[in-house]
């Protein structure tokens, strides 16, 4: 089976949807951040401090969004009717290089984590924004990244050795669309 077959059948009813998360909603917060309020009373996200109000969770998701772009990966799962979040991408870019981290919300299934991975880095290979995307991995995340690779959305590039204070490190890498010469003009 071909990496294409492969993707294909993984979305063959329909395929995770990944949008901007929204932090306002006029002159308040946008349901997002309840959603991932919710999500952070659960399983503290290890990027944030543990033990946060909810005023101050609110204020540190709109601090990070202001340096960062934010992402919702939603998708089908039994927590709602119909497809809800079930991840947050943050992607740091030096406008060519593209580094995406992903939270996956407590309620996320392992084919919810499957779709939306895969999802999210077809979005990133057919992005006319992104010249390369880089994704580091320690080893609890490696059959994740390795079954990305069988999908064709990511290649393993190297290991790192001690690369992180936990262990070694791996590299994996795809290209976005993002035309070279545009940018050396």
């Amino acid at each position: 089976m071909t990496p294409k077959d492969k993707r294909e059948r993984l979305f063959k009813k329909d395929r995770p949807f990944i949008r901007k998360l929204e932090v306002f909603d006029g002159n308040k917060y946008h349901k997002d951040i309840g959603i991932l309020w919710v999500a952070y009373q659960k399983k503290p996200f290890p990027w944030l401090e543990k033990n946060l109000n909810q005023e101050q969770f609110a204020r540190k998701i709109e601090e990070i969004s202001k340096s960062e772009d934010l992402l919702v990966a939603e998708d089908r799962n039994k927590s709602f009717k119909e497809k809800g979040p079930v991840g947050v991408f943050s992607v740091t870019s030096d406008g060519w290089k593209y580094e995406p981290h992903v939270q996956f919300l407590p309620w996320s299934s392992k084919k919810n984590i499957l779709r939306v991975t895969v999802a999210f880095l077809q979005y990133i290979r057919y992005s006319k924004k992104v010249g390369v995307c880089v994704v580091y991995s320690l080893e609890d995340s490696l059959s994740l990244f390795d079954k990305c690779c069988e999908y064709g959305v990511l290649h393993k590039v190297g290991k790192i050795l001690n690369g992180d204070p936990r262990g070694d490190e791996w590299v994996y890498s795809i290209r976005g669309k993002r035309d070279v010469l545009k940018v050396r003009r």
